[in-house]
C-alpha cells in the first residue's frame, strides 16, 4: 500500500476521485457529482484520506444540522434548546482497495475530533449519522454511536452525544 495523507478537505486542483470504488454506487456517486459543489454552496465540507498521489481512499462529509428537541432522543434534548445543534456526518466511504485498513475509522475519528473543537467555539450537542443499512449500524455502535429509539430494531438514525467523544477517542474504536 501507498503511504496516505493525513485527512484533509477536498482540493479539486490536487485531488483525484473519478476511480473512487467503495462499492456503493450512490456513495461514489456523491463524492463525483456533489461534494465540489456542496463546498462551492456552503452546504457541506468534505474530508478526504489521499494517498502521495492525491488519488481520494476515503471521504466523510459535515455538514452542521439541528434536530426537532421533541423528537430527539431524551439524554440530546434534556436541556437543550430547541433546536439542538449538531453535526452532521453525512456521508463517509472508503475506497474498496483499502477497506478494513481502519482508514474510515480514522476519519470518523477526524470529524469528532473536529466536533470537540467546534464545541469549543459553538454549541454542538451531538454528532449524527444515519447508517447506511443495519450492518453498517452494527459499524456505528461500535464506535459507540446509539440509536435515536433504542427500541426500534430498524433505526438508522443515530448519534454521539460531544460530551462523550472524548471519552470515544482514548478508548480507540
Amino acid at each position: 500500500m501507498t503511504e496516505l495523507r493525513r485527512p484533509a478537505l477536498l482540493d479539486p486542483r490536487h485531488d483525484t476521485w473519478e476511480q473512487f470504488d467503495c462499492g456503493e454506487p450512490i456513495l461514489n456517486e456523491w463524492l463525483r457529482r456533489y461534494a465540489g459543489q456542496n463546498r462551492r454552496r456552503d452546504t457541506a465540507a468534505t474530508w478526504v484520506i489521499a494517498d502521495a498521489n492525491g488519488l481520494v481512499v476515503a471521504y466523510a462529509s459535515v455538514a452542521m444540522t439541528a434536530l426537532d428537541r421533541s423528537s430527539a432522543p431524551g439524554v440530546v434534548a434534556k436541556g437543550a434548546p430547541d433546536p439542538v445543534p449538531a453535526l452532521l456526518l453525512g456521508r463517509l466511504a472508503v475506497d474498496r482497495r483499502y477497506a478494513k485498513l481502519g482508514i474510515g475509522t480514522a476519519l470518523v475519528a477526524h470529524v469528532l475530533a473536529t466536533a470537540v473543537e467546534l464545541n469549543e467555539k459553538a454549541a454542538c450537542c451531538a454528532v449524527v449519522v444515519t447508517a447506511l443499512n443495519p450492518i453498517v449500524r452494527g459499524w456505528w455502535a461500535r464506535l459507540g454511536f446509539r440509536a435515536f429509539d433504542s427500541d426500534d430494531p430498524d433505526q438508522l438514525d443515530l448519534y454521539l452525544l460531544t460530551s462523550e467523544i472524548e471519552a470515544t477517542l482514548r478508548r480507540g474504536r
